[in-house]
């Protein structure tokens, strides 16, 4: 674990022993030196309670009045507490008889913390085994002894500053070695020596990077915390230069109501590439970074309000700018969700290969995540079932029933989430077989709200289904059926489930009790004032919409002269102010279209139609 060649720390955390030798050799101008070493590489010097406490004594030897070490540094010291029970744990992790003092480990605690939120973390200790420790548990962070710290400070300070923490240095490395030498009979010598001698030669400094040309991950990250309202070191805001300004709109992306999004957007990018035209390569790639994640949502957004509302050509386009956007920064989540939904797109417009291919991808990208596989395995399964693939279909039912068995509760939340994206897309005979293994899954671990959801779903779909997908629906439950297995009184649960299905299902195929030949109040029929639209039937210049109530089930309200577009690859709910009349269907369409009355309105204008916004995506 030594000091790599091309690291460049944003923390030291600092041992007792480097402030000793601060204390003996430390000249007048040392702390200014210090701090203005660590301004200018955006390094701050860090410690914990523990460090205090052994220094506390010890004095500046070569200042006048030979001030308190503390009182000396205290404005250049960052002191972070360390709660007793992660030095217990680490103490633990490393082994009592080779584990370091308490104070040694809080500083491990620290240096571990620190690197695991992203900054580049040196432990600077002559302790060597502190070193070798961390080496054998994998600690995250590198190590130098005192006099590499002090040598690392002198080539990236002021160069005022060099000459007189050079000589600091050497002083302290002679006063190393010689300690070293002393202990030749406690400890591996040699082992020490070339880790001082390593750690020295390792860490001679890489050139500069030009501000213009950061291409750092750092400073993406800088300037996407910026563009957050996140506090960010001054020298990085300075090497970003213009790109805070000409970025920070599009973090009000997040922000901007669903209605306005979309010409949002558009001045937001106009904007941004007005800005970065002028700006050199290598920082508009910073940017570009930047930017992606919040670009990607906004994308991805957007192509779920078209996919609801029916639109999915450019629900795929808006998909696949989120994907690229999520490239851009490796978000595997995001990724994922892209190529789902642009999947289900694809499935939407009866694409089916390209539909399994994106699905397929998407578990990909699921299994690395360990999320949501079951849905992506099962949308594949269907996806080359629809292509007439059995073989592949067959084998991602059996990987999903690998997913499924022993994780039922969960495997019922994601199972629900594809069956609901189904429905959303106009699918309702693949939402059915999909709903129907959620359930079973709901019922084998007896969650009642979730059951109750999923049996509302259903039926739901059930009552989309028209003659024509009868075959289909056969053919996929013969496939879906294997997802899940279930036995004994959760079996006997479920097919009661199913047995209440079927006669609500019965129930609402018959004819309303009431017909009204004269005008009445909406809600003396539609208490809850709206209907989900199922499609439409155009007769002529008329259209009869195909509506669904979870208290009615199936109702046509006849629209003459409308001009109200209805897709059955969305979902809409329609909301009704006007009195209406109600009357029995004909026949032909109560077998077609499960339809239980006919409703006529006084005032077709009052109509109010919108999509149904997705719970779940």
């Amino acid at each position: 674990m030594v000091l790599a060649r091309s690291m460049l720390p944003s923390a030291w955390v600092v041992d007792s022993n480097c402030f000793i030798h601060l204390g003996s050799h430390g000249y007048p101008e040392l702390v200014k030196d210090l701090a203005s070493a660590c301004k200018q590489m955006g390094a701050q010097l860090h410690v914990t309670p523990g460090v205090h406490d052994e220094v506390s004594t010890v004095r500046m030897q070569k200042w006048k009045g030979k001030p308190r070490l503390l009182d000396a540094m205290k404005e250049i010291l960052v002191t972070t507490s360390i709660p007793g029970d992660q030095v217990k744990g680490l103490a633990q992790r490393i082994g009592e008889n080779a584990s370091p003092q308490d104070v040694d480990l809080s500083l491990m605690v620290l240096a571990t913390r620190m690197a695991g939120s992203g900054e580049e973390v040196v432990l600077v200790s002559d302790d060597y085994k502190m070193t070798t420790t961390g080496q054998r548990v994998h600690l995250p962070f590198k190590t130098c002894p005192p006099s590499t710290f002090i040598q690392r400070l002198s080539e990236l300070g002021p160069k005022s500053t060099r000459p007189r923490l050079r000589s600091l240095s050497r002083k302290v490395r002679s006063e190393e070695m010689r300690y070293a030498i002393s202990r030749a009979g406690q400890y591996d010598v040699q082992s020490k020596l070339t880790w001082m001698i390593d750690s020295l030669l390792q860490s001679k400094v890489p050139p500069p990077i030009p501000e213009s040309a950061p291409d750092d991950s750092s400073l993406v990250t800088a300037l996407r915390r910026h563009m957050a309202g996140e506090r960010v070191k001054k020298s990085r805001l300075n090497a970003l230069g213009s790109l805070t300004e000409i970025c920070a709109p599009v973090q009000e992306l997040l922000a901007t109501p669903r209605e306005e999004l979309a010409s949002a957007l558009e001045v937001t990018m106009v904007n941004l590439g007005i800005g970065l035209a002028p700006v050199k390569e290598e920082l508009g790639a910073i940017a570009h970074r930047a930017v992606a994640p919040i670009l990607s949502r906004v994308e991805a957004a957007l192509g779920l309000m078209a996919k609801e509302a029916g639109d999915h050509a450019t629900a795929r386009r808006n998909l696949v700018r989120s994907l690229h956007h999520a490239t851009l920064v490796d978000d595997d989540e995001a990724e994922m969700n892209a190529l789902f939904h642009l999947g289900l797109a694809d499935l939407a417009s009866d694409k089916f290969q390209r539909s399994a291919e994106l699905f397929e991808a998407a578990a990909a990208e699921a299994a690395r995540l360990k999320s949501s596989e079951t849905r992506m395995v099962l949308a594949a399964a269907i996806a080359r079932q629809l292509e007439g693939t059995e073989d592949a279909a067959s084998k991602h039912v059996s990987h999903a029933h690998s997913l499924v068995e022993g994780n039922e509760s969960e495997a019922a939340v994601e199972l629900e989430k594809l069956g609901e994206s189904l429905l959303a897309i106009g699918r309702p005979v693949l939402a059915i077989e999909v709903l129907d293994e959620a359930l079973e899954c709901a019922t084998e671990v007896g969650d009642v709200e979730l059951s109750i959801r999923l049996t509302e779903s259903i039926a739901r779909s059930q009552a989309a289904v028209t003659g024509d997908d009868e075959i289909q629906l056969q053919r996929m439950r013969s496939l879906l059926d294997k997802v899940n297995s279930i036995g004994g009184a959760a079996a006997e649960n479920f097919a009661a489930e199913l047995q209440a299905l079927e006669e609500r299902k019965a129930w609402q195929e018959e004819p309303l009790d009431e017909v009204w030949n004269d005008w009445q109040p909406s809600t003396a029929l539609i208490p809850q004032g709206s209907l989900e639209v199922l499609r439409g039937v155009k007769q002529d210049d008329s259209m009869l919409l195909i509506c669904y109530s979870p208290d009615l089930g199936n109702l046509g309200l006849w629209l003459p002269d409308s001009d109200i577009e209805a897709n059955d690859a969305s979902r809409h709910e329609i909301i009704i102010s006007s009195r209406v009349k109600v009357a029995h269907p004909p026949e032909a369409l109560k077998n077609e279209h499960k339809v239980r009355g006919i409703v006529a309105l006084e005032d077709v204008s009052s109509l109010t139609i919108k999509p149904v916004e997705s719970t779940r995506d």
